[in-house]
């Protein structure tokens, strides 16, 4: 079939590294920046939607979600990011494309709201290039710079189902591997002839099983017995990872030999992700959602070691969109979808006992380019950090184009 012949083309074509500059200071620390929501669709949502069940659009953020989809829909997505970044009165510019999620979902039985859906999409990336300048105090090798560079992620590959049970409360589950690999580098590099600059690799590859759970409610706006409130719903969700098994290796590096210096397999331990929201509809054209996400990475541990630049992570998201009523004869201008979102975010980085919180705005829309295709794109702006000396400040734009595919599949043609 045509979108499984698209989904694999797409699948081997993205195993290639497209472009990788650097990205945010703060990602070296633990595992990265982690995502939430990898779609476009969900960036301008303000990047969770946990109750928001569609059948033109899905998400990987609650599976139970996935009741309303009646075709097979296949998403591919891509990001770009700049950053605008400012310490000690200098300043520059970063900025990095990545492959952000290939899922394909198909219904089973529409009446049961059972659909099974497989993707793989990235849940942490790692991107940075600092340098330090470092005054010699003897005059053996003189003064140097020692350059820390990053690069990497983590990465899920899950299958999964949804189903609704006959008093309209939707289940959903998946079965998730974690996979990826992490180098981190630290380059010295003398000014002196007479010296010879090293650098030192450690690499990690995690790996390792884990899981989603999440249902959606039924609708609670009979409750209300209003003409303006419709489809109200509480969605929950739970991300469990484990401990990942993980093989490193550190390397060191001269203009004469490189030698591998320790190498072994440790845990790697992800706090769980807990979500919840609520969503519901005004006057058939509008949805709003409000969301909420945790995850206590105090509770990170690498080889049973906690970090102490980690704390508790939240997230606080607000969603709008505004759907056209389908009318007959309606262009494809005329049934542009629009959406906005705003958030919130406590993240993860603890940099000198100074917390880092974000705040990001965002608006998109999804373009019509046939009946159950259309051409997603989200611009997000945020900033995070701060204008102390010993912190950067980030001022970010990130740009979210995805295609969704629709196709009717297991339909008895007429005869």
């Amino acid at each position: 079939m045509k979108l499984i012949k698209l989904f694999l083309a797409v699948f081997f074509i993205l195993q290639i590294n497209i472009l990788s500059q650097t990205g945010s200071g703060y990602s070296r620390i633990g595992i990265g920046d982690v995502n939430y929501s990898t779609s476009a669709y969900g960036a301008g949502i303000g990047g969770l939607g946990v109750s928001l069940s569609n059948n033109a659009f899905y998400d990987i953020v609650n599976p139970a979600t996935w009741n309303q989809i009646n075709r097979t829909r296949f998403n591919v997505d891509m990001s770009y990011s700049g950053s605008f970044l400012s310490q000690n009165g200098t300043s520059g510019f970063n900025g990095k494309a990545q492959f952000a999620g290939l899922t394909l979902a198909f219904p089973v039985s529409d009446s049961n709201g059972a659909t099974v859906s497989l993707g793989i999409v990235p849940y942490s990336s790692v991107s940075y290039n600092v340098s330090e300048n470092v005054t010699a105090l003897t005059q053996v090798n003189g003064s140097y710079q020692v350059i820390y560079k990053g690069d990497g992620g983590l990465s899920k590959a899950y299958v999964g189902t949804s189903y609704r049970l006959p008093f309209d409360l939707s289940l959903g589950a998946t079965l998730n591997y974690y996979f990826g690999s992490i180098e981190y580098v630290a380059t010295s590099e003398f000014l002196s002839s007479d010296a010879s600059n090293s650098n030192y690799t450690r690499t990690y590859h995690p790996h390792g099983l884990g899981s989603n759970f999440g249902l959606v409610s039924p609708d609670i706006s009979t409750l209300f017995h209003s003409d303006l409130i419709s489809n109200m719903r509480i969605g929950v969700a739970a991300e469990y990872l484990g401990q990942l098994n993980t093989d490193t290796i550190l390397t060191s590096t001269t203009t004469t030999r490189t030698d591998t210096i320790e190498e072994g397999n440790v845990k790697m331990k992800v706090p769980i992700r807990l979500m919840a929201g609520l969503s519901f509809s005004l006057d058939q054209k509008y949805s709003i959602s409000l969301d909420f996400a945790t995850q206590n990475w105090s509770n990170y541990a690498f080889n049973d070691v906690n970090s102490g630049d980690l704390r508790n992570a939240s997230k606080l998201s607000v969603g709008f969109q505004y759907k056209p009523k389908q009318e007959i004869g309606a262009t494809s201008w005329q049934q542009i979808i629009w959406r906005a979102g705003f958030s919130y975010e406590q993240t993860q980085y603890k940099v000198d006992g100074t917390g880092i919180n974000q705040y990001s705005a965002a608006g998109g829309f999804s373009f019509p380019m046939s009946q159950g295709n259309t051409f997603d794109l989200t611009v997000l702006y945020g900033s995070r950090g701060s204008s102390r000396p010993d912190l950067i400040q980030e001022r970010f734009v990130k740009l979210n184009v995805g295609l969704s595919l629709g196709e009717l599949w297991f339909v008895r043609p007429n005869e």
